[in-house]
């Protein structure tokens, strides 16, 4: 999955996508890590949080709106998913979202409530990242960037780092300024799996046409209402359930076998991306 901020692999039950939970912001963007060019004074914003259960996980049905005032920090996340049970927030089994809140927390020296971490999109389990845009808040403002950078990926398992770390404006939110998603998904077509490739690709053992795959994939290409794929069931403030499917592209990728000898055709790559709005 990727947006115009992130690029991030994802991987569902059935096979790894790689797509960049997009965060692009409709909205200026950011001052690069290397900047130290920060918001002077701090800013009123609402932020969306969730009521957390006795057991750890935010309950899916409660949204309530609350004013905080601080400053905003856009994160830029990279991890392999294999052993979290996807991004968002619970104990048992570890989530990203979890792992990430940790770190914040030592960094920061601030509660879990006061950060507001807020990620681009929720993951399956397993699901891997290039790039998932994510934002938090502090009520206060950092000098240079630097050294909460080296900070939170020093505090991190290897498996998780924090890419980018940059100021954002007030009205910046990791997952309602997306403006498109990228889901990339990889299947491995041979009878045998690669074991270097069992975490990150789908294994199918029967050939698979590809030229047929793309005339089928352009049936998903324009714009189609997804309200069947919505949890009527969440109030999750999704505004618009319509997206537009803009390409749709099968792509037959050559591997190099790992004694150097001759590659081998085996691997197929479904890049699927969509505008949010």
């Amino acid at each position: 999955m990727e947006n115009l901020n992130s690029l991030s692999p994802i991987q569902n039950k059935r096979m790894t996508c790689y797509g960049g939970v997009a965060a692009a912001a409709a909205l200026p963007s950011p001052p690069p890590t290397t900047l130290t060019t920060l918001p002077s004074s701090p800013c009123n914003t609402f932020v969306r949080v969730r009521e957390v259960g006795s057991g750890g996980a935010e309950d899916p049905n409660t949204v309530v709106k609350q004013s905080v005032d601080g400053f905003k920090w856009r994160l830029l996340v990279s991890y392999d998913g294999t052993r979290y049970k996807g991004w968002q927030f619970q104990q048992t089994p570890p989530t990203i979202q979890c792992i990430l809140e940790k770190a914040l927390t030592q960094a920061t020296k601030l509660e879990r409530k006061d950060l507001h971490l807020v990620g681009a999109s929720r993951t399956d389990g397993g699901v891997h990242a290039w790039g998932q845009v994510a934002h938090f808040i502090t009520p206060f403002n950092y000098d240079s960037l630097d050294s909460i950078h080296a900070a939170l990926n020093g505090l991190l398992p290897p498996d998780i780092r924090v890419r980018e770390i940059s100021a954002a404006v007030p009205e910046f939110h990791a997952r309602f300024s997306a403006k498109g998603k990228i889901y990339h998904y990889k299947i491995y077509n041979d009878a045998i799996m690669d074991p270097f490739q069992r975490l990150y690709a789908y294994h199918v053992t029967h050939k698979l046409n590809a030229a047929v795959m793309r005339e089928a994939a352009n049936h998903f290409i324009g714009t189609h209402d997804f309200s069947a794929f919505v949890n009527s069931s969440r109030n999750d403030g999704m505004p618009n359930p319509v997206k537009t499917i803009f390409r749709f592209d099968i792509v037959n990728m050559v591997i190099k076998s790992h004694n150097n000898l001759a590659p081998k055709d085996g691997l197929l790559s479904l890049i699927c991306p969509f505008h949010c709005h």
